[in-house]
């Protein structure tokens, strides 16, 4: 790697994902050699320590993705390293579950730019360190906080200041009600894509808040969610931009009910998700209707 290094100082992206042989040395002689680097992708190199990306840090000022997803080495140490390649715009530390609120402040205290951010997984920081990302990277257009178990209501609130954001995963958080969905709605009036699986305290409060402001949703996800027949009525009623809808294990909504929500935008949809046993429950009008216009139909 120190040969490749040398030997390629203009290199602009390297790959480096799921390889295992990958030391701190190595990241160190690439960022000191490699001046220009712009990407770096580093999934599952689990040798990658605060050393490794302390020299990053150092050196790689041009910098724009970095992609540490599965690094079990990353700390907040590390985070506070990385923070100062100021210019990036992509990072995605998913799975990496040894950072805290202390290295999301790094984060949103240095990486103003930030366009995207993957924290799928990292169940190490709560409510403090996404308010922290929230009020510093207010360029964010693409947030995955999902299965952060420890975030709740006073954390995801915080989200509606990020006024470009259009995609947003929040799957299983199981601690936001209707107060942290409605907040999001409000602020983030360019989502394209949501995805609320799993998320079971949800009440219809924030679905009404969602049907009334979240105009630009192209994909939704609700499997899973608390959802009611009216609450989901009017969001497929008001979603006039929703094209892509996945609607398994909806507990409080009845066949009458997904029948009425899906007459109220069979013409746009493209694409559907919908628990197997209503293929025999839904009219055959209705599928008939959805399969003419071009809707696509996964049955789960």
């Amino acid at each position: 790697m120190t040969g490749l290094a040398r030997n390629c100082l203009n290199l602009k992206t390297l790959n480096l994902a799921c390889c295992g042989f990958v030391t701190d040395a190595a990241i160190s002689a690439v960022a000191q050699s490699c001046r220009n680097l712009e990407t770096l992708k580093l999934e599952s190199c689990h040798m990658i320590t605060e050393k490794g990306l302390h020299s990053l840090g150092c050196y790689s000022k041009n910098l724009r993705e970095l992609d540490l997803t599965d690094c079990c080495g990353v700390n907040d140490r590390g985070l506070e390293y990385i923070s100062k390649c100021s210019n990036l715009l992509r990072l995605k530390l998913g799975l990496c579950t040894n950072i805290s609120d202390k290295g999301m402040f790094h984060i949103g205290s240095k990486c103003s730019k930030l366009l995207e951010l993957d924290l799928y997984r990292c169940g190490g920081f709560g409510d403090d360190g996404l308010a922290a990302v929230s009020r510093g990277c207010k360029s964010l257009n693409r947030l995955i906080i999902s299965y952060c178990g420890d975030l709740t209501d006073a954390g995801v609130e915080q989200i509606r200041q990020l006024e470009h954001l259009s995609h947003l995963e929040i799957r299983g958080l199981k601690n936001i009600t209707g107060a942290g969905l409605a907040a999001v709605a409000c602020g983030c009036k360019k989502l394209d894509y949501l995805d609320l699986k799993k998320c079971e305290n949800i009440d219809d409060s924030g679905f009404w808040a969602l049907a009334y402001f979240a105009r630009n949703l192209r994909q939704i996800n609700l499997c899973y969610c608390s959802v009611s027949d009216t609450a989901l009525c009017m969001l497929m009623s008001n979603l006039s931009r929703v094209q892509d809808v996945d609607l398994v294990n909806l507990n409080r909504v009845t066949v009458e009910g997904s029948e009425f929500a899906l007459r109220a935008c069979c013409n746009r949809l493209k694409k559907l998700k919908l628990f197997a046993p209503l293929r025999f429950l839904l009219s055959s009008e209705l599928l008939e209707m959805l399969h003419a216009r071009g809707c696509r139909i996964r049955w789960d």
